[in-house]
């Protein structure tokens, strides 16, 4: 008797780097792996020296096309290149590779512009949007708005072209439809969960060290006292990090010079050395920092381990979140896995993941408002509590198997439909 044929889905992206649109490709990717599909990447640029675990160590396959392609010119153009970058990917694999093994269904995400192409060829497609691409575009003059009309219109083209669109919170799906009134398809949303990665390092932690330890920049006469705010996000100035900074400084005001000794931030970012935005942004940090005279009470740490994230997760009184308008955000559920509370901007999807009062604070864009929510964790003692009602948040909404279970339904539904027009 021949075995049934096991299910292939590829993915493609066009970078698998480490920030948080690749992240959760992957726990995408893992989820449905570990509901018996097959998976494989297709993308751009993979360098497995800046890449998750799971690609690092060969767990899926990666194919890589039109990486000598430009990513800009001159510095400018670089939307215009992605598109070009992504179109000479498609056209490539559907020519030449896609008759050696035919997958049975895509799941692109950032650049739609692959979609058009794979719907010529009679596949299914589902779309991940992250956040609309056009509204991350700064704003410049007339120029500018004459080069990105074209490319703004393929992307709503190219995306009301897909079979299925997920976005990953009601933020996201509001904006969503606001950018894009002419789609009428219904949007699916799909909670971003927690890494498996990540929650093997939670479970694989015996002994949590104490924060000296992990940081011996951190001087500390009784650690037990101590008060440490951290904030885990990339070096990028989309993620307002400059407002821990500051926030940093109006709590200096706040707090007597007893306490202060013992209180500390500690800046954990992903960084890639070859990139330009985290070089200059880690920069900017660094200098407001000297100019705020906290160089003694701010640590910088660049792309650390999910070990070391454990480990300092564990260690520290509460997190710190600085972005605004944030799609969704993993990093909060990271914290409540590890029963800490956290302290976010009162927008975007941490707005749906931080329940104010109960599991952490949400706060006004501004140094003052975080400072003063960072000032109530140290002096209302119930940070403890709140890191407890985090996991149980956690569980209730955004666990794995809730992420695994509603994307199984969806890719159900996408492949059967295939299967129901095929036999038509």
């Amino acid at each position: 008797m021949n075995k049934r044929r096991k299910q292939e889905i590829a993915f493609i992206h066009p970078d698998l780097g480490i920030g948080g649109a690749e992240r959760l490709v992957l726990d995408v990717a893992s989820a449905l792996s570990s509901e018996g599909y097959g998976i494989r990447f297709i993308t751009n640029h993979f360098d497995e020296n800046h890449s998750f675990d799971e690609l690092k160590n060969g767990q899926y396959s990666v194919e890589v096309y039109g990486d000598w392609l430009p990513r800009s010119v001159f510095g400018k153009c670089s939307a215009l290149c992605a598109y070009i970058r992504m179109i000479y990917l498609i056209i490539i694999y559907l020519l030449f590779i896609k008759r050696e093994s035919k997958p049975d269904l895509y799941f692109v995400d950032l650049i739609p512009i692959a979609i058009p192409f794979l719907k010529l060829a009679k596949e299914k497609v589902i779309y991940y949007c992250h956040h609309p691409d056009l509204l991350a575009s700064t704003p410049g003059g007339k120029l500018k708005r004459l080069y990105r009309k074209p490319i703004d219109w393929l992307e709503l083209k190219a995306t009301g072209q897909a079979d299925v669109i997920l976005v990953n919170s009601e933020y996201t799906a509001s904006v969503f439809r606001k950018t894009f009134p002419e789609i009428s398809k219904p949007i699916y949303i799909v909670y971003p969960t927690i890494a498996s990665s990540y929650q093997k390092s939670v479970e694989n932690l015996k002994d949590v060290k104490k924060i000296t330890e992990l940081i011996p920049e951190i001087k500390l006469n009784k650690s037990d006292n101590a008060i440490i705010f951290l904030s885990i996000n990339r070096y990028h100035p989309a993620k307002k990090l400059d407002l821990a900074v500051l926030a940093m400084n109006k709590l200096k005001s706040l707090t007597s010079e007893q306490d202060w000794r013992n209180i500390y931030l500690i800046m954990a970012g992903g960084y890639d050395p070859q990139s330009t935005i985290n070089s200059e942004t880690y920069l900017r940090l660094l200098n407001l920092t000297k100019q705020l005279n906290l160089q003694d009470k701010i640590v910088f740490l660049k792309s650390p381990s999910d070990e070391l994230k454990t480990e300092l997760l564990h260690s520290c009184t509460c997190l710190v979140y600085t972005p605004i308008k944030e799609h969704f955000g993993i990093v909060p559920l990271e914290a409540m896995l590890i029963e800490k509370p956290v302290i976010a901007v009162n927008s975007g999807g941490p707005r749906e993941t931080v329940d104010h009062g109960i599991t952490g604070y949400l706060c006004e864009p501004t140094p003052e408002s975080m400072a003063d929510f960072m000032y109530r964790i140290m002096t209302e003692k119930n940070s403890k509590d709140m890191g407890i009602k985090g996991k149980s948040r956690l569980e209730d909404k955004f666990s794995y198997n809730s992420f695994r279970n509603c994307l199984k339904e969806i890719v159900n539904k996408v492949l059967i439909d295939r299967g129901n027009k095929k036999l038509n």
